[in-house]
Parts: structure tokens; C-alpha cells; sequence
């Protein structure tokens, strides 16, 4: 597939005509990583955007001691190092390919055009920054208030919930994450974190399937449906709660 063609399946860039489309790809280029790669470290200059068409990352945080800690994990049609890109900052946070990766690369004088012309481009980018807001103010409320089931519960919904999942029956993430992915993300020792899948489990919390996890109604009413509510669009939150107030009448 040529770089017009992949552009124009990129729904940050729907808004463009094929003239703008082929003034972006021919600034662009399409890159392949393979898995464990790193695709840029904190601290790198941040002078391009990267958008996902295949693949899957981890958006990850390395302390002195080399401690990694999950920020999000990302793939198509996410894109990312935006903040960069618009601050002219260093990356803030270290990018490693999960599985072969597939991106278009971007970059800053090209992209910053576009922004200028297209306010509907800014209006997306924002979006994605004010959900990534929410999904941290998430993360502190969960590391901050729950136990280690709460804490893996609420997780697994915020990774769902970013696949588009909402809280109807069930919830099915897939692929599933790994135990080491997990606990990196809630901050807990992969065994704890295996001792609390096997009770979630055993409980009917989640339930395994094929190439995943399904988080059901109980885990959704009882963890789930507050943080539903603060990490769903506009136009999702009332549907949200109707679906809450059934379950619990």
C-alpha cells in the first residue's frame, strides 16, 4: 500500500483532501519495528508524530533504580509523541514495540502545517490528550484506593475501554495481557498479580477466552461502572448510566 493510500485509512487525517494527503505522505515515511524494539526513549527529541497501523506499543516510565512502570499500551489507530511534538520538549516517556510494529512517521514542519490549517485535527489530538488526562486520574484513583483485585479489575477495564468496550454484560479485552504487563502497570509482583487472576477467576470476576479476558457484569457493577463514567465520551456517559441503574434495580 502506497503512503496515500495508508493515510487516508488514518482517521487523524479524514478532514484532508487527496492534495493534502500527498503533501503528507510524501513528508512521511512508513517504518517497521520488530518486537521488544524500542521506537524512541525519554529524553529523545521530539520532532515527529507516529501513527499505529499495525502493532501494538508500551508507553513505559524507567526509574533510577530501572524500575518500568506501564503508562498505557497503544495500537491502531492511536498515535502518539503529539506532546512533543506540539511543546517542543523532549519525549517524556520511552516507546517499546509489543508485538512487529507498523507506523507512519511524521515529521514536526509538515504536521504543524496541517494543525494550523485544519482545527479539526487539533480538536482530535486534544481529545486523545484530555482521555489520556482521565486514564491517568484513573490510574492514581486505583493505586490510591482499591485492593489487588481492585486494582487488577480496573485495569483490565481501562485497557478495554480503550478498544471501545463498554459496560454492557461483559467486557472482552483480547489479546490478553500478560501477567509481567499487568503488574508493571498496577504496580504489583507478577505473583500477586497471577494469585489474583486465579481468585478473579475462580469467583467469575473475569472469565478466560478465546485470546483473552472477559470482565463480567458482577466485576463491571461492583469495581467498574465509576470509572466507566469518568473515561467514556460525552455521548457514551448517559447510555453508561442507564446500563448502571438497570443492573441495579
Amino acid at each position: 500500500m502506497q503512503g496515500t493510500d495508508i493515510l487516508k485509512h488514518v482517521p487523524l487525517f479524514a478532514e484532508l483532501d487527496a492534495a493534502e494527503i500527498e503533501i503528507v505522505a510524501r513528508a512521511s515515511r512508513t517504518l517497521t519495528y520488530p518486537k521488544g524494539s524500542i521506537v524512541f526513549h525519554e529524553g529523545d527529541p521530539g520532532d515527529y508524530l507516529i501513527v499505529i497501523l499495525k502493532g501494538r506499543v508500551k508507553v513505559t516510565l524507567l526509574g533510577a533504580d530501572g524500575h518500568e512502570t506501564i503508562v498505557s499500551v497503544l495500537e491502531r489507530p492511536a498515535f502518539l509523541g503529539e506532546v512533543s511534538l506540539l511543546d517542543d520538549t523532549p519525549r517524556s516517556a520511552t516507546v517499546v514495540a509489543l508485538e512487529r510494529l507498523e507506523v507512519v512517521q511524521i515529521p514536526r514542519a509538515p504536521f504543524l502545517a496541517l494543525v494550523r490549517k485544519h482545527p479539526a485535527i487539533t480538536l482530535k489530538i486534544m481529545r486523545q490528550l484530555a482521555g489520556a488526562l482521565r486514564k491517568a486520574t484513573e490510574q492514581i484513583r486505583t493505586l490510591s484506593m482499591f485492593d489487588v483485585y481492585g486494582r487488577v479489575l480496573r485495569c483490565l477495564l481501562v485497557m478495554a475501554q480503550g478498544k471501545g468496550q463498554t459496560a454492557r454484560s461483559r467486557m472482552v479485552l483480547r489479546p490478553r495481557p500478560s501477567v509481567t504487563e499487568l503488574a508493571l502497570m498496577i504496580g504489583c509482583s507478577r505473583e500477586t498479580v497471577s494469585r489474583a487472576l486465579k481468585t478473579l477467576f475462580a469467583t467469575g470476576y473475569v472469565t478466560p477466552v478465546e485470546r483473552g479476558l472477559a470482565i463480567e457484569q458482577r466485576a463491571i457493577r461492583q469495581y467498574l461502572l465509576p470509572t466507566l463514567q469518568n473515561l467514556a465520551p460525552p455521548d457514551e456517559r448517559d447510555q453508561l448510566s442507564g446500563d448502571g441503574a438497570a443492573r441495579s434495580s
